[in-house]
């Protein structure tokens, strides 16, 4: 059974899922404050959506499997969840008729972009910030 020993990488997972959610709170917090409740929803909806997709993801990524081959099959089966997941919850906002949708694509979007920039600020990434 291969499992995922390194604390690192769970931490970090954690740290991701942890941003994803401030900054979909944050998002709505300023929605709701400048437009009203259903800016602040919308807002809070599409960035839930970006972060029960990753957190799905990272549940199955972090599971362990005997093998190298289980663990890129769990990984690329995770990923096509999330896919699916998403534009579910896409169409089921879509069919709403309730969102507002700059609050609600801005949300799900931070949501990415936080995905990639916590790793990537992250110490021990292998950036490094040593000159040439």
């Amino acid at each position: 059974m291969i499992l995922t020993r390194d604390p690192d990488i769970r931490r970090l997972a954690a740290r991701i899922l942890l941003a994803q959610a401030t900054a979909t709170i944050a998002l709505a917090a300023v929605s709701y404050g400048v437009w009203g409740s259903q800016h602040g929803l919308s807002a809070l909806a599409g960035g839930a959506i970006g972060l029960v997709a990753n957190l799905y993801m990272s549940l199955t990524a972090l599971r362990p499997v005997r093998s190298a081959g289980g663990a890129l099959g769990r990984l690329f089966f995770g990923q096509l969840v999330k896919i699916g997941l998403t534009v579910a919850l896409f169409v089921i906002a879509a069919r709403s008729g309730k969102v507002a949708w700059p609050p609600f694509l801005v949300a799900y979007v931070a949501t990415l972009v936080v995905f990639w920039a916590v790793p990537t600020l992250a110490p021990g990434t292998g950036r490094s910030d040593a000159g040439p």
